[in-house]
Order: structure tokens, then sequence, then C-alpha cells
């Protein structure tokens, strides 16, 4: 039986701990409750006429705001100021159905998880956030 010299064996050891090793953690996956329903930006004027006491909910940051606009009536709540965030969302009326929407959809599913869990009981996202809504020719409002 032959040996492999040792820098060789060294090698293939490497190689073959870099293929086995699991991939790096990412965040864990957001799970909605059956509940909370998607909604596409060209079904959000139909869905407006049906329901105009829906409430709009943009939960971006204020320069985003700034500088890409908002959907017009929009409420504005910074998903990242936490806990002043969800005091403010616990005001609103739990039972007028609720469009929530960030840039792309992850901050508005982790706000959706929250409103339910406040007892909101109508909330959509927008499907593919702010960013499917401009690209759709929607209005924005600056």
């Amino acid at each position: 039986m032959k040996l492999l010299p040792p820098a060789l064996l060294f090698i293939l050891l490497l190689h073959s701990d870099a293929h086995s090793a699991p991939p790096p953690p990412g965040p864990p996956p957001v799970i909605l409750p059956e509940e909370i329903h998607e909604i596409t930006p060209d079904a959000v004027e139909r869905h407006l006429v049906d329901h105009p006491e829906t409430i709009i909910l943009d939960v971006r940051t204020e320069e985003e705001r700034k500088t890409r606009g908002y959907i017009l009536n929009s409420l504005h709540h910074d998903y990242f100021h936490g806990v002043k965030t969800l005091d403010a969302l616990s005001k609103l009326d739990k039972t007028k159905p609720c469009i929530v929407y960030c840039a792309i959809g992850g901050r508005a599913k982790l706000i959706a998880v929250e409103m339910h869990k406040l007892g909101f009981k109508n909330i959509l996202l927008l499907k593919g956030g702010f960013n499917a809504w401009t690209a759709s020719g929607q209005a924005v409002a600056k």
C-alpha cells in the first residue's frame, strides 16, 4: 500500500471538509399565519374601491419615503423603530383591512406577524413591496 504525501493528504482533507460543512445559517424564515394574504399592486385599486376604509401601512424608513416616494394616503411607521412602531400600530382600528408594505416584503412580513398577534383581522401584504408597486407603473406620492 502506497501512502500519500502529507501535503497532498492535507489538501484532500481540507477540500473534503469544505464540501461537507453546512452552509452558514441565515435568518429564520418568516412563517405567516394563514389569515395573512398577499395582494398584487394591480389588485390594490380594485381592493380600495371595494374597501375604502383600508389602512395602507408603509414600514420603510423615512429616508426611503423621501427618496423613493410612497403610496398616496399611506401611514408611516418605520419597522426599525421597534416598540414605538408596535405601540402606534396597537392604536389603529384592528377591524379595518390593512395593506402593509416595505421595499421588497421582508419587513412587511415581520410587521404583519406582529399585527396578527395584536389582533388585526384582515392583513394584506403588498406582493413584491414598493419596488413591485413602482415597477408596475402605479402612482407614487412624493
